[in-house]
């Protein structure tokens, strides 16, 4: 990483929390981008860069929604799927609880401000169709495979059961992913189409 995006990155994080700090503060409603950007040191033009609405600013304690597809690249090629998407979660989840420093409050905050829940469910999309991207080149099959849908969406599903939960987020999914693994799904017999029977 060269120089200048070392720098950009400081300062995305210093943006960031300091506007939760100031969420956490004076409430998400309460506080305005100038005010932001007059706590961080910065012109108001410079925090419009990195984050053009308010919205996004309050969700980038999550990070890049691509933070699981590319811990996701970078495990083994070897490594089994369903362990490597366990470090992509983990990875996730640990960079959220390093950049919130109090995520029972932001969920009060999200469960009370409907563009900003938005935000977050938009933000959960982008990581959910960018892990089936990784997922589908992983495993070599086509984006449209029914698999890669459905195990990318576990993974936004052990998400989303980890914010309804509080205490150690990490701990809570690993919870969830050991009893999806033990879990069995069962699919039912469907009758086979009029003029397909054997």
């Amino acid at each position: 990483m060269g120089l200048r995006e070392m720098n950009a990155t400081r300062t995305r994080e210093h943006l960031a929390l300091t506007a939760m700090t100031l969420f956490l503060d004076r409430g998400y409603e309460q506080t305005t981008m100038e005010d932001v950007a007059h706590e961080a040191g910065v012109g108001i033009s410079t925090l419009y860069r990195y984050y053009p609405t308010k919205e996004m600013l309050g969700t980038a304690f999550l990070g890049d929604p691509g933070l699981m597809a590319e811990t996701l690249d970078a495990r083994p090629a070897e490594e089994d799927v369903a362990v490597a998407l366990g470090h992509a979660v983990m990875a996730l989840l640990e960079h959220s609880g390093r950049s919130n420093p109090e995520p029972q409050r932001f969920r009060e905050i999200v469960e009370a401000n409907a563009r900003l829940r938005g935000r977050v469910m938009e933000w959960l999309g982008e990581a959910y169709d960018r892990l089936c991207v990784a997922l589908a080149e992983r495993q070599g099959v086509d984006l449209g495979d029914v698999s890669v849908g459905a195990t990318a969406w576990m993974c936004v599903y052990v998400l989303l059961r980890v914010d309804e939960e509080a205490g150690d987020g990490a701990a809570a999914a690993a919870d969830v992913m050991q009893r999806l693994a033990r879990a069995t799904v069962l699919t039912p017999r469907v009758p086979a189409a009029p003029g397909t029977e054997a």
